[in-house]
């Protein structure tokens, strides 16, 4: 097995780990607040291929010419050209989190997170492919599905149901200003069909290794309950 591999495989077992539950990682904390914050604090429209998150008056002035033109998901960046100050994609928006979370982020569509080489996505874009399988998916990993991904917030204890924060359009759009949106108690295998990648941004895999390493080593004390988002 190669050096990439084992410590790939490190961080697996970790994920599966009921410790990790137990305490704050920061950085991973971080991502989960920041989502959060996004949601809480923004009137962002959702705008297919909108990348930016602008000021306040950018964003009134995106979501009024939205409610007057009334617009497709696909056709508000062409009817409403003030929208490139202020809107975002779903894609853009787990990229914008990465980045207030001060993470090193690069930008990469839903078809790259699904069609590129787990290397490819390692060295290109800070991102590790950890499967399918929802056991193994954290808060702050990306849930990716057919044409979306998603930012996984909370996960419950049956391991498959969990609150996930995007940025999404159609019957869900709830009007110009609420593209952001929190959905509860999802069901994260089939979401948006079947999830076709799961994938934790490398930063926060070495934080889980490096916490496994101090809790192998005794030089951690995971004794005393921390409040955490699960």
């Amino acid at each position: 097995m190669s050096r990439l591999g084992k410590y790939f495989l490190v961080i697996l077992i970790f994920a599966l780990s009921q410790t990790a539950l137990a305490v704050v990682l920061p950085k991973r904390d971080q991502v989960v607040k920041k989502a959060s914050d996004l949601l809480d604090t923004w009137s962002v429209s959702y705008v297919y291929g909108g990348s930016k998150l602008g000021d306040p008056e950018h964003c009134d002035a995106c979501n009024t010419c939205l409610d007057r033109m009334k617009s497709g998901p696909k056709e508000r960046l062409t009817d409403c050209p003030v929208c490139n100050k202020c809107s975002l994609d779903c894609s853009h928006y787990t990229y914008e989190v990465f980045k207030q979370a001060g993470l090193s982020a690069t930008y990469l569509t839903t078809s790259l997170m699904n069609n590129l080489s787990p290397q490819e996505l390692a060295g290109r874009y800070k991102l590790l492919d950890i499967g399918s399988k929802i056991s193994r998916a954290m808060p702050g990993d990306l849930l990716v599905y057919n044409g979306h991904v998603v930012l996984l917030e909370k996960k419950y204890p049956d391991g498959l149901h969990g609150d996930v924060i995007h940025s999404t359009s159609g019957r869900e759009l709830r009007g110009p200003g609420n593209g952001i949106q929190r959905e509860r108690r999802a069901s994260l295998q089939n979401f948006r069909g079947p999830v076709l990648r799961v994938l934790r941004h490398l930063d926060l895999a070495k934080e889980m290794r490096d916490f496994y390493i101090q809790l192998r080593t005794g030089s951690v004390n995971t004794g005393k309950p921390i409040p955490t988002h699960e």
